[in-house]
């Protein structure tokens, strides 16, 4: 791209006389830059190393000295807006398809998309981890984001993932995390899979067109638990009636608090979160750090403790390390 080219689209100023004139790629991370890279800088700090490994061109919003005056000095008034332009500029040269959905369905075509054919480009809500995969784009490949704004915002043209009006029969709750069903004459038995996210299941599996490995719905993290014993000692799946389950994604905890009291009745239910949350009201307890999570796993009777703002896998570990710290005494 031509450097006269580059500024028009971000709307940027040319700070120098530099004696390049084109940048072959961009990029938001200074390790990763190559000689004939455009760098966009969302940190001055970063500059120099850029420079160093090659950068041909430097764009900007806050004022840094120009140490390079042979590459391209650019500044503009928004770096976000600038990286947005960017991209959409980039991916406006290819034909392809975009599609928002639910942060369940993102992570169940996460989980498949190595076993499909088709390719799938995942857009987080972090553009930088996106651009670190922007020169691998190719004509047909399916944008799939569960932030429809940005989306839009670097690709016109978006479409719905999900099927509301999807239909299945013979419905077996095995227990609230396994499930049984029907769907098009294929019986689906014993899936390890909450009824909240079937039609997440589904939509995906019409998408990707395939025969799915049903055992990688294991590590699917929404609505799983982990099973405990009276010592807070992980056990066997279904071994026990005490449980935890974590999520961190607000959109979806409504639903599966609902989903949970609703077929939970009976049972003492503990709710923990790393800050308040407006779906629990005076039912939760705020707890800011994993010690002060295991305090309270520890303290207080549950049958089901539902954690908001801590990793499954982070508390999977805490627990391992609390046993293996128990069995020294």
């Amino acid at each position: 791209m031509q450097i006269s080219s580059l500024i028009d689209i971000i709307d940027g100023r040319l700070l120098n006389s530099p004696s390049i004139s084109f940048i072959y790629s961009f990029k938001t991370d200074p390790t990763k830059v190559n000689e004939g890279d455009l760098f966009i800088a969302k940190t001055i700090n970063d500059i120099p190393l850029a420079v160093e490994n090659g950068a041909f061109a430097i764009v900007t919003q806050e004022v840094h000295p120009i140490i390079d005056k042979e590459i391209a000095w650019i500044k503009v008034l928004d770096i976000d807006l600038s990286l947005i332009q960017l991209i959409r500029f980039k991916l406006a040269n290819y034909s392809l398809q975009a599609y928002i959905c639910n942060s369940a369905t993102y992570s169940l075509l996460k989980l498949y998309s190595n076993s499909s054919s088709k390719n799938l480009k995942f857009l987080s809500n972090d553009l930088n981890d996106f651009i670190k995969n922007i020169d691998d784009i190719q004509d047909n490949d399916i944008l799939i984001s569960k932030d429809k704004e940005l989306l839009e915002k670097i690709y016109p043209n978006v479409n719905l993932f999900n099927k509301n009006n999807l239909s299945y029969e013979n419905l077996v709750e095995h227990s609230l995390f396994e499930v049984s069903f029907t769907y098009k004459d294929i019986y689906f038995s014993k899936l390890r899979l909450s009824k909240i996210y079937i039609r997440d299941f589904l939509s995906v599996y019409d998408f990707l067109d395939l025969e799915l490995d049903l055992s990688k719905l294991k590590a699917f993290k929404y609505f799983k638990p982990l099973f405990l014993d009276k010592s807070l000692e992980i056990i066997e799946f279904g071994k026990s009636d005490k449980f935890i389950i974590t999520q961190n994604d607000n959109s979806l905890v409504k639903n599966e608090i609902n989903y949970l009291e609703n077929r939970f009745t009976y049972a003492k239910t503990l709710y923990l979160t790393s800050k308040y949350n407006s779906n629990l009201d005076s039912k939760q307890t705020i707890v800011k750090t994993m010690d002060e999570l295991k305090k309270a796993l520890k303290e207080n009777s549950f049958n089901a403790a539902y954690i908001i703002g801590f990793k499954y896998d982070d508390i999977s570990k805490a627990l391992q390390k609390l046993e293996k710290q128990a069995s020294l005494f």
